[in-house]
């Protein structure tokens, strides 16, 4: 019995976590209003993340998925595309589907987190 708890404990975490790392993002003009520095790589293999954009909120299932907003108040968080990977916290590669999302560097997840979101 306390096996399949456990199991079943451990079923729901990974679920929520993949659901509440989805993104609201806001892209704003200067570096100093961002909370996160991207970079877009050339090469998939140099990214930290291979992340997707949607156009539909019910689409955001996992982390990595991510939707623009309108407007700063809508966003979680807030970012900027930097032309120097030096100054980017984050390397990433756009893909098509969000079938394609990875993290491929699980440390900068913590960068994208919301509140006590992980």
């Amino acid at each position: 019995m306390f096996r399949f708890v456990k199991i079943l404990l451990t079923l729901v975490a990974v679920l929520l976590a993949e659901i509440t790392f989805a993104q609201k993002f806001f892209e704003v003009e200067k570096v100093e209003d961002a909370r996160v520095k991207f970079y877009a790589v050339d090469d998939p293999k140099d990214a930290d993340l291979l992340f997707c954009i949607i156009y539909e909120e019910k689409l955001i299932t996992k982390a990595g998925i991510m939707m623009e907003v309108e407007t700063p108040r809508e966003a979680q968080v807030l970012i900027i595309f930097v032309d120097d990977p030096a100054l980017a916290d984050i390397k990433v590669w756009l893909v098509e589907k969000p079938e394609e999302v990875v993290w491929k560097n699980e440390s900068k997840r913590k960068l994208l987190s919301v509140g006590g979101l992980k």
